[in-house]
């Protein structure tokens, strides 16, 4: 049904960003270092353990509310047990909230997300109160389509607080309290106000956290307390606050129903750009563990963001009936054909929470049966009876069962060595190795210097999962270091970002020329990246278009280095283009050298860290924005260049080629069915899922890395070994991928040695619900 539009009035959007101003203004108060954060924090860590109680019975009762089904007390056939569910459940909710709040010695970041959750709760609850929106025939869209003003307001009003605090002069006279000068904020209790090593010493110190003995005891190290990121959080929450309502705003603006986007896809495109900020979070990890740390933060909150409203907009029945739901269906028409990358997503990421809500659904099942009696469970009919898991446990494992589980479990292997490459591959061993570099040429000539750097960062571009920024942080930590006796720090900032930009055009020609045009000869690889698909071709022709446009510019400079210079290269466009597309390429560059800059000074005095972390950030939101960019871009360009899409000649040895690969996929598709597979390549593969799900886990849950920067040092290692990069248990993480990743290669071997002794004939046969 179409939504009759809603104009709010000037005083309605006054009233809701001051209502919104409220939580905020309490949490800013209350957890960060611009007030009183710190004996907040250390309340908190003291009482830990009570946190602990807390989200333990906060899950034991949500547990056995679910386990007695009471979502089917209803106040109608059971008063009192109604009454009974609706006073567990909002203690369970409640209970679980503080208890995250309490648990920041081991969930960090749980105040950040209660304030998520409770913000967006309290935000929706506004409605009734506002103005026309107070009105019963404005729905809940409509109302959270035009909060994209307020929200934005709040961010910006938020983030401008937080940078005027944060470069404050600090006082001449110490406080009492840490010993340190010190900028007292108008809201009262005086703290540190710009971020440095000397800061984060002293918040870890106001908050107990205990300095590793090694780091303590060695003079040349500034920061003891790597593990302590508390500091951080008191210093950047209101930053976090700021991010977190605009990515609301931008949600609002694309689920307002009256605006002209399409909220499916926006909110896939949305989605896409969170995940890629994972990559530019991974990429810039060199420039310290807190930076990184932060930006997979802001990611989740996006995430969890727009997942929040898209449920208070579109309801619960969103999930209860998702075939009948509009977004649902618009959702399936743009994105169909990814449900098999998705649904491999969902496994490598969920697989034992899947597993547990199975278990519990056959023990609630269970109980169904036993205590029916007591009219405490759901009444079972013919259709359960005889079921072993719940009527809605059981939908969702037969619409499972029908998976193409071949593919999926193959796809969820691939999203895990992607995740792999990003955290381990990228974010540790390519910052490892770039110390390593900046110690070996420290002491010599800057023309030496130069040499070497070009070379090495030469060779790293033309490495395919290497991305270009840890190249440029490099330099500004190197370059300046040797250029600044002769040169002054300006004139070896400017060098060194000379010196990155002439690197960076010929690492692209190289790619080109090295790589892509050679590739460009083979139909096989003319083939694998769709040069005659709708995609590339519009590609092709923004790129080929004379001079600058902002599609060209965001297509060349937010893409990763390797793959967009060498598939400009299998497109034979032009290089002069190519190079004069890149130039702004300068935008992300000098961010980025800057970042590395005032992270070298931040080493002899501590003013200059607030300035490398702004300018960390500042890079990463460059390259995920230009990314975003091309994305509108591209999609925009498939409309505009309709007419000369369609008199664009196809690669015609390509084609042909898709023609015989067609047959090929047709006899693969047949050859791996689940039904069809041995059972030792069945075995094969689940094993192979499980190992990636494991090492996954292990990464991300458990400290498989020591705290390892740009400005670190091989010696300062464990045993001053390399390799004393990873824990114990980093090792035993990367022993299960690579294991896992040789699984991967033996059954994909099997596979396409199958599909060539497959039957022609019995390749297009349609497949059985059993084989699927």
């Amino acid at each position: 049904m179409e939504l009759a539009p809603v104009t709010p009035k000037a005083k309605d959007l006054v009233i809701l960003t001051v209502l919104m101003a409220i939580p905020t203004v309490l949490f800013i108060l209350g957890f960060s270092a611009m007030a009183y954060g710190i004996p907040v924090y250390k309340k908190l860590v003291e009482n830990d353990s009570a946190g602990t109680a807390c989200i333990g019975i906060a899950l034991v009762i949500a547990l056995v509310l679910y386990l007695f089904d009471a979502e089917y007390w209803t106040a109608d056939e059971a008063p009192r047990l109604n009454k009974l569910r609706q006073a567990a459940a909002g203690s369970a909710v409640a209970l679980f909230l503080v208890g995250c709040v309490f648990q920041v010695e081991s969930l960090s970041y749980g105040p950040v997300c209660v304030y998520l959750v409770a913000f967006v709760a309290y935000v929706v609850n506004l409605q009734p109160c506002v103005g026309v929106f107070g009105k019963h025939d404005t729905s809940t869209r409509q109302f959270v389509g035009s909060l994209s003003w307020p929200l934005m307001l709040t961010a910006l009003w938020v983030f401008a607080w937080w940078v005027v605090w944060a470069n404050q002069t600090p006082t001449d006279s110490p406080t009492a309290e840490d010993g340190y000068r010190v900028w007292s904020p108008v809201v009262g209790q005086g703290r540190h106000a710009n971020w440095s090593p000397e800061t984060k010493i002293a918040y870890a110190q106001k908050m107990g956290c205990q300095p590793e003995p090694d780091l303590a005891a060695d003079p040349r190290v500034e920061d003891p307390y790597p593990d302590c990121l508390y500091a951080f959080l008191l210093w950047s929450a209101p930053g976090q606050l700021a991010f977190a309502c605009a990515v609301f705003a931008l949600t609002a603006y694309v689920l307002d129903p009256h605006e002209e986007h399409g909220a499916p896809k926006m909110i896939g495109q949305g989605m896409v750009l969170l995940l890629f900020g994972m990559w530019c979070s991974a990429s810039i990890s060199g420039a310290g563990s807190v930076i990184t740390t932060a930006l997979f933060a802001f990611i989740l909150a996006g995430m969890v963001g727009i997942a929040l409203f898209v449920v208070y907009c579109y309801g619960l029945e969103l999930f209860e009936n998702p075939e009948d739901q509009p977004f649902v269906q618009s959702m399936v028409a743009k994105y169909g054909g990814m449900a098999d990358p998705l649904r491999g997503l969902l496994i490598v990421t969920s697989a034992p929470i899947i597993a547990a809500y199975f278990a519990l659904s056959a023990l609630n099942q269970l109980l169904r049966k036993r205590l029916a009696c007591l009219g405490c469970a759901k009444k079972l009919d013919e259709s359960d009876r005889d079921l072993v898991l719940t009527k809605v446990g059981a939908g969702l494992l037969e619409s499972m069962v029908a998976w193409r589980w071949t593919s999926v479990l193959v796809y969820a292997l691939y999203w895990g060595v992607f995740f792999f490459t990003c955290n381990v591959i990228i974010s540790k061993f390519t910052v490892l190795f770039l110390s390593v570099l900046i110690a070996a040429i420290a002491d010599l000539s800057v023309a030496v210097v130069s040499l070497v750097f070009f070379v090495v960062g030469f060779i790293m571009f033309m490495l395919p999962p290497v991305p270009g920024v840890p190249v440029y942080l490099s330099s500004g930590i190197i370059l300046v270091a040797a250029c600044e006796d002769s040169m002054g720090l300006s004139g070896a900032i400017f060098y060194a970002f000379i010196f990155c930009m002439v690197l960076k055009l010929l690492a692209a020609m190289g790619q080109m020329f090295i790589f892509g045009v050679p590739l460009g000869k083979y139909t096989s690889v003319r083939q694998a990246v769709g040069v005659n698909s709708d995609l590339v071709r519009s590609m092709k022709l923004v790129l080929a278009e004379p001079g600058l446009s902002m599609a060209k510019v965001t297509i060349l400079t937010g893409g990763p280095d390797w793959p967009t210079s060498v598939m400009c290269g299998i497109l034979k466009l032009n290089p002069a283009g190519v190079l004069l597309g890149t130039l702004p390429v300068a935008l992300l560059i000098l961010p980025t050298i800057l970042a590395g800059s005032y992270f070298f000074l931040a080493s002899r005095d501590p003013k200059f860290g607030v300035l490398a972390t702004v300018f960390a950030a500042t890079a990463a939101l460059v390259q995920s924005g230009s990314m975003f960019v091309a994305a509108y871009y591209l999609d925009k360009a498939a409309v505009a260049y309709k007419d000369e899409l369609a008199i664009m000649p196809y690669d015609e040895e390509v084609r042909e080629a898709d023609r015989l690969e067609e047959e090929k996929k047709k006899r693969y598709a047949a050859a791996t069915q689940w039904g069809v597979l041995p059972s030792g390549a069945k075995a094969l593969l689940v094993a192979a899922t499980a190992l990636m799900v494991v090492a996954c886990y292990l990464v991300q849950l458990f400290q498989c890395f020591v705290v390892y920067e740009l400005t670190s040092r091989v010696k300062d290692l464990p045993g001053g070994q390399w390799y004393n990069l990873m824990t114990t248990t980093g090792f035993v993480a990367c022993g299960i991928f690579v294991f896992s990743s040789c699984l991967l290669y033996a059954f994909t071997s099997w596979a396409s040695s199958a599909a060539n002794k497959w039957p022609p004939s019995e390749a297009g046969a349609p497949l059985k619900a059993s084989q699927v």
